[in-house]
């Protein structure tokens, strides 16, 4: 049975995906969950280089988030001024502290505009554009169980403890209650059972779904994963070997949250490059929105304004149930086209040119 504030924390967290409407909701300039630990010669002492390398450590994290691996090479080195004049601020979400020793997991939030020049100045191409959450079923085998609704799955609570909103592919943590036993068994996640998976994600408004399957050796210090995404953006599975490399109690732990992050990385590579644009690839479209009350046409208007790739908007005239915008972005019109689905709005073109309409 599920403890009250595993569910409560889960319940919150698929809310404020939900609630928020999908990629909108998270910041991808906030790094959560920067774990830092440091001794020196007093408490405070401590915390001060604590927060320094968390912020540093916060930002090298972003900066990879941001980018296509292969340019991962080529991204600047980080330094304590170089993280502090970027930050815009940062929480401590939990810390613990000796007279010599402090131990602490931190929120840090950067300045995009900060960010953004850090990787202009070395032309490294970025994305800003989240893809739409898909929901998480993290399978674990070990000592002989498979488990995937279990409370005791370290997999699925390395998975909880990333940072998984805020990431350029979010993903949900779905609640785990007794009915989702039913409608998602292990094996048919691990097998890929589309019908099953498609009838849980629309428990959580999403048609996507990642399983991350990982299969421990019996002394718990290696895990074999396969991330497979099935729904609209599928893509090849991602299969990974990840070893432990601390000993004692927390070994496993330690290497689950590693797996976890790399992962959450490698998911994100294939959207990036779906989406990324290089600098100087600037243009302009005109386009007929279509919708049939002014609420339709406040959230076209709305997911325009926001969407990372367009740069200005102007509305050319408007009507009862039409209006005509030019549309100044970066790119192509197919990645200005993949970032507004993220926001539910279809940009097509037909013998009459360009139309918006809301999906």
């Amino acid at each position: 049975m599920k403890t009250a504030s595993r569910f409560m924390a889960a319940a919150a967290f698929a809310w404020a995906i939900l609630a928020g409407g999908g990629a909108g909701a998270a910041d991808l300039y906030t790094v959560r969950g920067v774990h830092v630990d440091e001794t020196a010669k007093s408490a405070a002492a401590a915390r001060t280089v604590a927060q320094a390398n968390g912020q540093r450590q916060a930002l090298i994290q972003l900066l990879k988030r941001l980018t296509l691996p292969e340019d991962w090479a080529a991204l600047p080195q980080v330094d304590d001024r170089t993280a502090q004049d970027a930050v815009r601020g940062f929480q401590v979400a939990s810390e613990k502290a000796s007279s010599t020793r402090y131990i602490a997991d931190l929120n840090v939030s950067f300045q995009p505009d900060a960010v953004q020049r850090l990787l202009r100045a070395r032309n490294i191409p970025f994305g800003e554009t989240q893809a739409k959450p898909a929901l998480l079923l993290a399978v674990l085998d070990m000592g002989g169980s498979r488990m995937l609704w279990e409370d005791r799955n370290p997999w699925r609570d390395a998975w909880a403890a990333s940072d998984l909103a805020d990431s350029m592919t979010p993903l949900i943590m779905p609640l785990g209650d007794v009915q989702e036993f039913s409608l998602v068994t292990p094996q048919q996640a691990i097998s890929g059972d589309r019908a099953a998976l498609a009838a849980l994600a629309a428990r959580y408004g999403t048609d996507e779904v990642v399983v991350a399957h990982a299969v421990a050796n019996p002394e718990g210090t290696k895990i074999d994963v396969t991330a497979t995404r099935y729904g609209a953006q599928s893509a090849a599975p991602i299969s990974r070997s990840y070893q432990a490399t601390t000993q004692g109690p927390d070994a496993f732990s330690d290497m689950a949250r590693a797996a976890a992050t790399d992962l959450l990385l490698a998911l994100g590579a294939d959207w990036k490059r779906a989406i990324v644009v290089r600098d100087g690839e600037a243009a302009q479209l005109t386009a007929s929105a279509h919708y049939a009350t002014l609420e339709q046409w406040e959230a076209i208007r709305r997911g325009l304004s926001t969407a990372p790739l367009v740069k200005g908007l102007q509305v050319e005239g408007i009507a009862a149930t039409g209006a005509e915008v030019e549309i100044s972005y970066r790119g192509t019109p197919e990645k200005l086209a993949l970032s507004l689905a993220q926001s539910n709005i279809a940009l097509t073109q037909d013998g009459d040119g360009w139309s918006l309409r809301l999906r």
